[in-house]
C-alpha cells in the first residue's frame, strides 16, 4: 500500500470501547495513539472539566466520544473531523475551502456515496482521492468498487451530506418526484382516474340518465336510502370504537414499553427524525426545544430539518438558533409538486436510522415517544412496518373551533385507530408522529408526492404489500387551528387527499380485497370512502327532510313522509352515536370541559362539508396543490415560544 494511502487511514468517529482512566498527555506512551478526548482538551476545543462528564455520557449512551460531543453541542462536526484526522495522521478536508472536483462524481453511484458516506474529491498524482465521514468503514467498499485501494481522507459528515444534497439535487429531485411512479405506477396519484375508472363512471352515468325519466322517484329514493345507510354505518363504527377502543385488550405493541421497556441506551438503534418545514420561522424555537427534550441518546438521533429553497427565511431562522451539528439541514430545490411528501422523499436517502419518525413544525412529542416506538417494534413481528402515536392539542380550550378539533382528534386517535388495529383493519396514518421501519418504508416506495394526504395513502399501501401498522400510547401535542379560513384550507387538503387515496386504491378493488381481507376492505370503504362521501352529502339530508315535509305542506303522502322520517332518523342516530364516541374520548383523555361541547358536533360537521366541497373542486381543478396551514397563530403560543426561546438562549450561552 503506497505512502499516501497509509497517511489517509482515518476514522472520523473512532469508537472508544471503554472509558480509560484519565492521564496527562505527558504520561502517555509514545507507541499509543493519542486519545480523542485528550486531543480535544489540548486543542482548546473542550474545557478540561467537561471531559469526564462527556466520557460518562459516552459510557451511558454508547457510540463514539465524537458523536456525543457533537450531539450535545460541545463541538462541531468539522472540529471532530479535524481532531480525528490529527489522531490518525490523516489529512482532513474542509469542503468549504477545498471543494470537490465535480467531474469525478458519477450520478449513477449516488446510492453508493450515500450508503458509505463518501464521495470522490480530487485527482492528485493521477490517483483519485476519496473523502468520507468514516474512512475506516468506507475504505474497503471504495476499494471493492474501484478495483484497487485508493487514498481516503476525512471530512465532516454534515458537510459531506450537504455537498451531496446540493451537487446531486437534480437526481434526488427526480427520484423524489417520480420514484413511486416508476416503482409502483398503480399506486401513484399523479393520474386522477385510470381509463378503466373513466369508462365505468361513464357507463354508470349514461345508465342513470337513461333510467331517470322513467324511474326518477325510485332512483332518488334508492340513492337517498343508500347514502343514509352509509352515514349510519360510519357513525356505528365510531360508536363501536367506544367499547373496542376503551375496553378490549390492547395489542402487544401498544403497551410494549409499559410491559417490557426498551434495551439499555448503549443498545438502542440510531433513530432518524425528519421535520419538513415551510414558512415556519415563528415556531422553530418550540420545535428545537421539543426535539432536544426527547428522552433518547442524543448521539443516536439523526435529525433532519428539511427546508424549501423558496423559503430562505425559515432556513435563516434555523441557523440563528445555532443548533448542535446532529441537526442536519437539507434544502429541497424548488420544483413541482411543492408538497410535503416530495420534500420527505428528497431527504429520505440521507436517513441513517433503523427507525424513522415524521414530525410537523409545531409538534411537541412526549419525551419517551421514541423509546415507546422502539419497544413496539421490538415486540411486534417483522410485518409491523409503522406505529402511529396519538395526536392532540395544547390549545384545545382556546375557542370553539379548537374545542371541536380536540374532540375530533381524541375520538379518532384515541378510539377509532386503536379499534381498527384490534379488528385487523388497515389504518390511515396521521400526517405526523408516524414511526417507520426505515427499510420497509423504502421498500414501499416512501411517500406519494402527488397525494396531499400522504400518510393516509401510505398506511393503505403498506397493507396492500402485506405489512401492517399499529398504534402506541404516546401523545404529540400540536397547535389546533384557531382561525376558520386557515382551518378550511387545512381540512380541504386532508379531504382531497382522502379522495385521492380512495380513487388510487379502487383502481384494483379485487386485488385490494384479496390483500386486506373482508374486514379490512369494509373498514377502508367505511372510513376513507364513507367519511368522504358523508362529508359531501350529509347536509343534503337536511334539505331532503325539509323538502319531503314541505311537499304540498303535509305529510299525507306516505312516500314523502317515510323518506322524511328516514332522513331525520339518519341525522339523529348518526349524530347521537358520534357524540357518544366524542364524549367517551374526551372523558378518557381527561378533557372534561369538552363534554358539553360535543353537542355542537352537528355544526362542526357542516363546516367539514364546506371544506369537502372545496376539496372536490380542487380535486378537479388543482389536484396537487398543497394548501399551506399557517402555524404559530395561537394566542397561547407566546408562553411556549418565550419559554423555548429563553431555554435555547441560555443553553447557547452556556
Amino acid at each position: 500500500m503506497d505512502k499516501e494511502t497509509n497517511e489517509a487511514r482515518a476514522l472520523l468517529y473512532a469508537r472508544e470501547e471503554t472509558v480509560r482512566p484519565r492521564r496527562t498527555p505527558g504520561s502517555r506512551r509514545r507507541s499509543e495513539r493519542p486519545l480523542f478526548g485528550e486531543l480535544a482538551v489540548e486543542a482548546g476545543l473542550l474545557p478540561a472539566d467537561m471531559l469526564t462528564p462527556a466520557l460518562d455520557r459516552q459510557k451511558r449512551w454508547g457510540g463514539s466520544l465524537g458523536k456525543v460531543l457533537v450531539s450535545t453541542g460541545a463541538m462541531s462536526s468539522a472540529d471532530v473531523a479535524r481532531l480525528y484526522g490529527r489522531q490518525r495522521g490523516v489529512p482532513c478536508v474542509d469542503l468549504r475551502d477545498e471543494p470537490r472536483d465535480p467531474a469525478l462524481a458519477d450520478p449513477e453511484a449516488l446510492d453508493f456515496y450515500l450508503e458509505e458516506d463518501c464521495m470522490p474529491w480530487q485527482m492528485r498524482a493521477g490517483e483519485t482521492i476519496y473523502i468520507a465521514g468514516n474512512p475506516d468503514k468506507a475504505r474497503t467498499a471504495i476499494a471493492t468498487r474501484e478495483g484497487r485501494h485508493l487514498p481516503v481522507f476525512v471530512t465532516s459528515q454534515s458537510g459531506l451530506r450537504q455537498t451531496l444534497a446540493r451537487d446531486f439535487a437534480a437526481t434526488l429531485t427526480d427520484r423524489a418526484v417520480f420514484g413511486l411512479m416508476r416503482q409502483m405506477p398503480e399506486s401513484s396519484a399523479a393520474l386522477r382516474l385510470t381509463q378503466t375508472q373513466i369508462r365505468i363512471l361513464a357507463v354508470c352515468a349514461v345508465f342513470l340518465l337513461a333510467m331517470l325519466p322513467s324511474f326518477a322517484t325510485t332512483i332518488v329514493t334508492s340513492i337517498n336510502i343508500t347514502l343514509g345507510l352509509v352515514f349510519i354505518a360510519l357513525s356505528g363504527l365510531r360508536y363501536t370504537s367506544i367499547f373496542v377502543g376503551l375496553t378490549s385488550p390492547p395489542s402487544r405493541e401498544e403497551m410494549a414499553y409499559e410491559n417490557q421497556g426498551t434495551p439499555q441506551d448503549p443498545e438502542l438503534p440510531v433513530y432518524t427524525v425528519m421535520v419538513p418545514l415551510f414558512r415556519e420561522a415563528r415556531v422553530l424555537p418550540i420545535l428545537a426545544r421539543a426535539l432536544q427534550d426527547i428522552d433518547y441518546p442524543a448521539s443516536k438521533l439523526d435529525i433532519k430539518l428539511i427546508f424549501e429553497e423558496s423559503d430562505p427565511e425559515t432556513l435563516a431562522a434555523a441557523k440563528a438558533l445555532k443548533l448542535p451539528d446532529h441537526f442536519e439541514f437539507i434544502v429541497v430545490p424548488d420544483s413541482l409538486p411543492r408538497t410535503k411528501p416530495k420534500a420527505c422523499n428528497f431527504a429520505l436517502p440521507f436517513a441513517r436510522g433503523d427507525y424513522l419518525v415524521i414530525y410537523d413544525a409545531e409538534d411537541s412529542p412526549e419525551p419517551l415517544q421514541l423509546k415507546k416506538a422502539v419497544a413496539a417494534f421490538e415486540e411486534g413481528d417483522k410485518k409491523l412496518a409503522c406505529v402511529q402515536a396519538q395526536l392532540n392539542y395544547y390549545n384545545w380550550n382556546e375557542n370553539w373551533l379548537t374545542r371541536q378539533f380536540a374532540i375530533e382528534y381524541a375520538a379518532f386517535f384515541d378510539l377509532l385507530l386503536p379499534t381498527m388495529v384490534r379488528l385487523g383493519m388497515p389504518i390511515p396514518l396521521g400526517g405526523t408522529s408516524t414511526h417507520f421501519r426505515t427499510a420497509l418504508l423504502r421498500e414501499a416506495g416512501a411517500w406519494d408526492p402527488n397525494n396531499v394526504t400522504e400518510d393516509a395513502d401510505l398506511g393503505l399501501r403498506l397493507a396492500l404489500l402485506g405489512y401492517r401498522c399499529g398504534v402506541i400510547r404516546s401523545t404529540t401535542q400540536e397547535e389546533a387551528n384557531c382561525r376558520l379560513p386557515n382551518w378550511v384550507r387545512q381540512r380541504s387538503r386532508w379531504i382531497k387527499g382522502w379522495m385521492q387515496t380512495y380513487l388510487v386504491r379502487m383502481r384494483h378493488p379485487l386485488r385490494l380485497y384479496r390483500a386486506i381481507g373482508f374486514r379490512g376492505f369494509m373498514g377502508f370503504q367505511l372510513l376513507i370512502g364513507g367519511f368522504t362521501l358523508s362529508s359531501l352529502v350529509h347536509p343534503l339530508f337536511y334539505v331532503a327532510a325539509a323538502f319531503a315535509i314541505a311537499k304540498n305542506g303535509t305529510l299525507t303522502d306516505f312516500n314523502h313522509a317515510g323518506l322524511a322520517v328516514f332522513n331525520a332518523l339518519v341525522l339523529v342516530s348518526g349524530y347521537s352515536l358520534s357524540i357518544a364516541a366524542g364524549m367517551a374520548a374526551v372523558s378518557a383523555r381527561g378533557l372534561f370541559p369538552l363534554l358539553g361541547q360535543t353537542l355542537m358536533m352537528p355544526v362542526y360537521w357542516l363546516l367539514i362539508s364546506i371544506a369537502a366541497y372545496k376539496a372536490l373542486w380542487q380535486l378537479i381543478t388543482n389536484p396537487f396543490h398543497w394548501e399551506k396551514t399557517e402555524h404559530g397563530i395561537s394566542s397561547m403560543l407566546e408562553s411556549r415560544f418565550s419559554g423555548s426561546d429563553e431555554k435555547l438562549a441560555s443553553e447557547g450561552a452556556h
